[in-house]
């Protein structure tokens, strides 16, 4: 016995003396790649070193009694699941992988490869980080996005939305009642993803996987409309309005205005080495247990995502192991009720569910439900601990972040809006251009600089109804950007359309509890007719029965 014991001793010092050396040698990969110290390191080598990592772990993690993804979710549980590894540096491999990520430019040869093993050892030292490293390894992954070559983005999405996210933005923290530091990262993954790929289905995957963890992700997506980049931006606009119930169902034709956006979405697979639909069966079941999942699956790192046929013959020779649905992507954005059972004669939709125990009346997708059907699904008695988006509330009853948010999106989205058919008289005089000015190309079609203004405007009469509590530094930003909005599209025939149709809505939305900011606003309104267009009406007879 106690030789056996002496020679797992050595065999521990062995690999942990192996462990560090490899590490040095990433150090070492990415020192030279920086500093383009010559002969440079090729992608290949770098990725067969990090294979040996993703190995290691595998292997260290067949061995653990306890199951780590379980503890995961709570970080009190941090001490204990550490304590169930060997002593191995865990904390430089991060760091040295997290460097070699942002030397990936500077790589020549081997990208794809580097990537590909970049992305499995990432997955497979999940279970082994702590937990500033857990909070941190959402937005490396996103990060990925920006520097990885394009066929990888659909494998660094996998990677996000079924290893990465559903065991960090959702950990709890003791005596912390503000979202933890993952959780808080959502904006800044969105808008990475978001801005550097082109795949409306990569945004549509994302998004929803984050609907499904996070009550509150309108909140992040306001503020990457607010304060994100112009791709971001246009890209957050659109699911916002994809996504969300309509908040005014009359206020604009939700059919005529989107598209389908998920038609590409690439299906998530069976991980199982040996599944006998290799390659088109699509995964429909979870396992959490780590034995099962390196089993079954030598090189993916748990959990282990099975197609129907695979989780029932595993099933049987482990009776004892637990299998869970998956939540399968939207097929369609439905505006009405999809309760089949729904008995309410106003059957708009009004919210949407992304609990397992919903889905599972609409085929283990998220179901949309009406406010009737709602209130019976989630109430003091049942669904508490449903994660459900409903229509957004009045500016004035969010809180004051989602406010800020709201009101800066507002504003970003109208400042986007550009003339289509006439030029900014403006611009028309002669201006002095510097001799070596150079003119670069708008990265923003005209056609989506004019429609994120429309959803400025629809967002700001469905939304921004002032009351007597409004502040005026708010209602002030608003109708300034207001005008310029209005500045900007009175040249246009679809602008023209648009300032015909809602100038007089938002007149009385703006003024209907002040007279000066009336009689300030009908004298600019009148000012821009006379300058602008002929053709514009502003009707103010409602306000002599006020």
């Amino acid at each position: 016995m106690q030789g056996s014991f002496k020679i797992q001793l050595i065999n521990m010092g062995t690999r942990a003396a192996a462990f560090t050396a490899k590490i040095r040698s990433l150090y070492d990969a990415q020192l030279r790649l920086t500093h383009n110290i010559q002969p440079l390191p090729l992608g290949t080598d770098i990725a067969n070193t990090i294979k040996y990592f993703s190995q290691t772990l595998l292997s260290v993690l067949k061995d653990v009694p306890r199951s780590p993804l379980e503890m995961l979710r709570d970080a009190d549980n941090d001490g204990d699941r550490m304590a169930l590894y060997p002593n191995l540096d865990y904390k430089s491999l991060f760091n040295a992988i997290s460097g070699l990520v942002d030397a990936t430019p500077h790589l020549q040869y081997g990208t794809q490869a580097f990537g590909q093993s970049v992305l499995q050892c990432l997955g497979c030292l999940l279970p082994f980080l702590e937990y500033d490293m857990i909070d941190n390894l959402p937005f490396l992954v996103a990060y990925c996005v920006a520097v990885f070559p394009v066929a990888l983005h659909q494998e660094i999405l996998h990677l996000l939305c079924y290893y990465i996210l559903p065991f960090t933005i959702t950990r709890k923290y003791a005596g912390m009642e503000e979202e933890s530091q993952a959780s808080q990262s959502v904006a800044a993954i969105i808008m990475m993803v978001f801005q550097h790929s082109s795949n409306p289905a990569h945004h549509c995957q994302l998004l929803e996987c984050l609907m499904s963890m996070k009550q509150s992700v309108v909140k992040d997506i306001l503020c990457v409309i607010a304060y994100g980049t112009w791709g971001a931006r246009l890209s957050a606009a659109k699911l916002l309005f994809y996504y969300w119930p309509p908040f005014d169902a009359k206020l604009f034709d939700r059919k005529g205005l989107l598209c389908k956006f998920s038609n590409d979405l690439v299906p998530f697979l069976c991980q199982r080495d040996m599944c006998p639909n290799a390659g088109s069966a699509e995964a429909a079941k979870v396992c959490y247990d780590h034995c099962i999942s390196v089993t079954f699956a030598s090189d993916s790192p748990p959990p282990l995502y099975l197609c129907i046929e695979c989780a029932n013959e595993i099933h049987r020779e482990h009776p004892n192991q637990r299998f869970f649905d998956i939540l399968h992507p939207q097929q369609q954005v439905s505006m009405v009720c999809e309760n089949k059972n729904c008995r309410s004669t106003d059957k708009a939709a009004y919210s949407i569910c992304f609990s397992n125990e919903c889905a599972s009346y609409n085929g283990n997708h998220p179901i949309r439900y009406c406010q009737q059907c709602h209130g019976n699904r989630h109430n003091s008695r049942r669904g508490g601990d449903h994660v459900v988006h409903t229509r957004l509330p009045l500016a004035w009853q969010m809180d004051s972040d989602m406010q800020t948010n709201l009101v800066e999106a507002i504003i970003s989205l109208l400042k986007e809006a550009k003339p289509i058919n006439m030029e900014d008289p403006d611009s028309s005089t002669e201006q002095l251009k510097p001799p070596l000015s150079v003119e670069l190309p708008d990265p923003i079609s005209v056609e989506d600089r004019q429609l994120l203004g429309r959803y400025g405007v629809w967002l700001m009469v469905g939304l921004c109804t002032p009351n007597p509590d409004t502040p005026d530094e708010i209602l002030g930003r608003l109708l300034s950007v207001l005008f310029h909005w209005f500045h900007v599209t009175s040249f246009s025939y679809t602008g023209e359309f648009l300032v015909n149709s809602y100038l007089n809505m938002i007149l009385r939305l703006f003024v209907y509890n002040n007279k000066c900011t009336l009689v300030a606003f009908i004298i600019i309104c009148f000012f821009f007719r006379g300058v602008y267009n002929e053709n514009l009406t502003v009707d103010v007879s409602w306000f002599s029965t006020k």
